[in-house]
């Protein structure tokens, strides 16, 4: 076959004697003869983009697994996919010793999680991944493995980048070219991706349920934390028969006392916001993620119940057992108002997080 000269990411080309030869899960497979270029202009851009995705399959292969059993695959009609996902983040998964670098991602609220087999992405992912983790408005090619012990795996075979994000790769130091990703998390944590010993895993399970913090058990192992709770887990729930429950017991523990601590957190700093704008006179604040609103003392009436008991035995036994307390309003204006009292109402703010565009 002859290739065509000059040929880059979104090139339209011409094909000449096409011969369809579907090879098992790659469908769309083609013969050609000849090869050439009959556009190279064109730019990474959400509209033209977007004619390019697909537009009809909202299930990757059928379905959210990750694998088509080989047996099923002659009932696909296809092998080749471009999406662009609610939400994308790259990742290295530290307990795999193969298809490590993998891709979390949204595409039709469903949630997916691939291998990223791209050897471009690949290469830049690997000198710096802190800058391809969260990929906003980034395009996917997905695709089907060949067969493997029964099943044909689902792939990440291209990552279409944003340009801004592109421009952000040839800012990478020269320093960071030196260094992997590997020796960079070893410089922090020095026995980063190193194997875990018995003897490890016994200690590092005695520490967790003596109720030792993470943040000292990373300090004991010099790992991060991505590390301990993913063998933590390993051990405590996928290893073991017994007592897999504990795991769960002390990660809720944990997860609950976080939410109670962010709560009060929040709690005190939306107080403080308020005598903020009380003392600046402001009534309405505003930025990119935030609009708060100011809502001052008042008197406002509130409908006592045991005031309409007084007075209606009947009919506030009908109140107690309807659910449109509009209708009620509505239908006994009059009583409804004899029964509401005058409260004062403190200051207050309304926080509204902004909807924005981005996925």
């Amino acid at each position: 076959m002859q290739l065509a000269q000059d040929v880059k990411l979104l090139s339209l080309v011409r094909l000449t004697d096409v011969v369809p030869c579907p090879h098992k899960a790659h469908t769309e497979d083609v013969h050609c003869s000849r090869m050439e270029c009959c556009h190279n202009d064109n730019e990474f851009k959400d509209d033209f983009m977007s004619q390019l995705i697909d537009p009809v399959h909202q299930a990757v292969f059928y379905f959210r697994g990750k694998a088509i059993p080989a047996k099923m695959i002659d009932r696909l009609n296809y092998s080749l996919m471009l999406i662009r996902p609610e939400i994308a983040i790259a990742y290295i998964d530290e307990e795999r010793e193969k298809s490590k670098y993998r891709m979390k991602f949204t595409y039709y609220g469903s949630n997916y999680d691939f291998p990223i087999t791209d050897p471009f992405f690949l290469d830049a992912f690997k000198k710096n991944p802190e800058r391809y983790t969260d990929l906003k408005g980034v395009y996917l090619t997905l695709s089907l493995g060949l067969e493997f012990e029964g099943f044909h795996f689902k792939l990440v075979a291209g990552v279409f980048l944003p340009p801004k994000i592109e421009l952000e790769k040839n800012e990478i130091s020269s320093a960071d070219r030196e260094l992997s990703y590997i020796d960079r998390q070893r410089q922090l944590h020095p026995n980063a991706y190193a194997k875990w010993s018995q003897e490890d895993d016994s200690i590092l399970v005695e520490l967790y349920r003596q109720g030792v913090s993470i943040n000292e058990i990373m300090t004991r192992f010099q790992r991060n934390e991505g590390s301990i709770r993913s063998r933590l887990k390993k051990l405590l729930v996928e290893d073991s028969s017994s007592n897999w429950f504990d795991y769960y017991d002390q990660e809720l523990a944990r997860l609950i006392d976080l939410k109670k601590e962010t709560e009060s957190q929040i709690g005190a700093l939306r107080k403080e916001l308020l005598q903020q704008m009380e003392i600046h006179g402001e009534e309405k604040m505003k930025s990119t993620r935030f609009t708060i609103t100011y809502s001052p003392p008042k008197t406002v009436l509130k409908f006592d119940s045991d005031l309409l008991r007084e007075k209606d035995e009947k009919l506030y036994r009908s109140y107690c057992t309807i659910f449109d307390s509009k209708s009620f309003r509505v239908e006994n204006q009059e009583l409804y108002e004899s029964c509401c009292k005058p409260v004062q109402k403190d200051a207050s703010i309304v926080v509204r997080q902004n909807k924005t565009d981005e996925p």
